[in-house]
């Protein structure tokens, strides 16, 4: 978790600061206890720190050893000093003390050299993965990763350790050794990683990685690309999509993903469908797909027009979920040839926000995820019954009532957990907590109050079972207005939405109408008990339920793929016909 590890790092930052006006104090002032006493603490604190920095900034290691260096330099600089100073140092110790600085300052200076050298090689210019197997990447962990830096940091305690030794026993003759074995230890360290940036140097790369990256994807002759700026964080926009397209090459249009950050690249769970990752923006243009028709974007942003320049293609916005949020309807969606939604909701989403996307550029296109989703119906009265609570993230504005984790997530799981026969799973979203940490706060309160109500109440992981998973495991849904309630809707059962606004029940189904089947909640859990037990029992939102579904993603059918696969044709036809070469 990153947010306890900025603290940490914070922590540590304040104690380096006061041991280093410590060890200044005590150079100038001759005193060596202090200059001991600072010199080991700052050692130990770059060994604990620098872990947690390289956690923090992995995309930006030349920061996190630049940091590094800056400040060794200042301490061993602090440290002679004090060594030149000192009357009961010989002339020849002095000496050794001061050339073993310089050799180590040489070894960190060859250090920084070759980490901001490997940093820029293990970032390959393109990388495929085929069939769930990509090339390994090499990992630079040998020199800049934290045990890298940790064995740099600790070789400058031995010189303080010696001197904490003279200030014990009054001998210094330890301390030219030390500084002695300062140099060695370091430049153990850098050898150690020399063969890892030969094996980089020796790697393809450049125009050579992207040649044999395009030769392989030609070779597929894809002819639908899905394309992602996003970055670790956003993971789900492309998970979302993976099964559909591997569905989609099934009925013989073969797909491709195009991503940008490498560690996408390396997270993303197995599929048959090509996953090209392409870095450096100015190669997404050129490099051709001469069989692709149709490009989809899963997100809004200006990286999009990387790939909507390309006047081969014909575009459309998929968007990685379809919801009542607003960002269902945003009007960057304008810029695209189409917009696809999942029922004639979506439609009326567009038409109702007025935000300049044309009745004609919206194409039903069904939700093909939900071919994995189970059909079910209510629990019989009083029979076991398995709750789903998976609120949405905290989204990008922290509106308090988007989210209901923060304000009601605590409180629903309680109420869950006192509820005779009814067994609770929570499924949070990838993004929780990611801007604001009351959302992480709450998401650990939950984790807790899972772990000490033990079995069979459990946490559904990501990682280890997808949305759809999680969806067949659940005889009732609680979550907040978003892209959950489409594709749960597919499962005939019943589900409640956490209401956080203002509004009362009516207003907030006319306000939202993917919740007008639902049994709507209020804050605090408000109204739970009897919304959990209709649900069980009577189930008098069922009719409605069956509407909403009709309106948000279609009606039921054996094969949710073949339309989307109907789409893709039809938008590729507005430029040519399938089967007619690119020219």
């Amino acid at each position: 978790m990153r947010r306890p590890t900025a603290r940490l790092g914070a922590l540590l930052a304040g104690i380096l600061l006061v041991l280093l006006a410590v060890l200044a104090a005590g150079a100038i002032g001759g005193w060596i206890l202090p200059v001991a006493v600072a010199g080991l603490g700052l050692a130990a604190c770059e060994v604990a720190l620098h872990p947690v920095l390289v956690s923090l900034l992995p995309r930006q290691l030349h920061v996190a050893l630049g940091e590094l260096y800056a400040r060794l330099a200042l301490e061993q600089a602090l440290l002679l000093v004090f060594v030149v100073r000192e009357p009961r140092l010989g002339g020849a110790a002095k000496a050794v003390v001061v050339v073993s600085v310089l050799v180590y300052q040489l070894l960190r200076t060859a250090h920084s050299l070759a980490g901001f050298a490997a940093a820029r090689l293990a970032v390959p210019r393109a990388r495929l993965r085929v069939s769930g197997k990509s090339e390994p990447e090499s990992s630079i962990d040998r020199l800049v990763g934290p045990r890298a830096l940790q064995v740099l940091a600790a070789a400058t305690g031995l010189p303080p350790l010696a001197l904490l030794w003279a200030a014990a026993t009054g001998s210094f003759a330890l301390v030219a050794p030390a500084a002695v074995a300062m140099v060695l230890v370091a430049g153990a360290g850098l050898a150690a990683g020399v063969p890892v940036l030969l094996t980089l140097l020796r790697r393809p790369r450049g125009a050579v990685a992207l040649r044999k990256a395009h030769e392989a994807v030609l070779h597929h002759r894809p002819e639908v690309v899905l394309y992602s700026n996003g970055g670790v964080d956003d993971l789900h926009w492309v998970t979302t999509w993976l099964d559909p397209l591997d569905a989609l090459g099934a009925h013989g249009r073969p797909a491709l993903v195009m991503v940008r950050d490498p560690a996408v690249l390396d997270l993303l769970p197995a599929s048959t469908t090509p996953i090209v990752c392409l870095p450096d923006a100015r190669d997404v243009l050129p490099f051709t797909l001469p069989e692709v028709r149709v490009a989809l974007f899963v997100a809004n942003g200006g990286e999009n027009v990387r790939l909507l320049r390309n006047p081969q293609l014909r575009s459309a916005f998929i968007g990685h979920g379809d919801s009542d949020k607003a960002a269902s309807a945003s009007p960057l969606a304008k810029m695209y040839d189409e917009v696809w939604v999942a029922g004639e909701a979506g439609r009326d989403r567009y038409a109702v926000a007025r935000v300049g996307v044309r009745p004609e550029q919206v194409r039903v296109v069904g939700r093909p995820q939900v071919r994995h989703v189970l059909p079910g119906s209510p629990p019989a009265p009083g029979a076991p019954c398995s709750v789903l609570y998976a609120p949405t993230w905290e989204g990008l504005f922290q509106d308090d009532a988007e989210s209901s984790l923060q304000h009601s997530g605590t409180a629903l799981v309680r109420g869950l957990l006192a509820l005779p026969g009814v067994r609770v799973l929570y499924r949070p979203h990838p993004k929780t907590g990611a801007r604001d940490p009351r959302f992480r706060r709450a998401h650990d309160e939950v984790l807790a109050l899972l772990a000490a109500a033990g079995a069979p109440h459990a946490v559904v992981d990501s990682a280890t079972t997808d949305l759809h998973g999680a969806f067949n495991m659940a005889d009732v849904l609680i979550t907040d207005v978003s892209s959950v309630i489409s594709d749960f809707l597919a499962s005939g059962k019943p589900y409640l939405v956490v209401n956080g606004t203002d509004l009362d029940a009516s207003s907030f189904r006319e306000e939202f109408p993917s919740t007008a089947g639902a049994g709507i909640v209020g804050r605090g859990a408000e109204g739970l008990g009897a919304a959990v037990a209709d649900a069980r029992g009577p189930d008098s939102m069922r009719a409605a339920r069956q509407q909403v579904r009709l309106q948000l993603i279609g009606p039921p059918t054996d094969d949710p793929v073949a339309v989307f696969a109907r789409a893709v044709d039809a938008l590729g036809d507005t430029l040519r016909p399938r089967g007619t070469p690119a020219g």
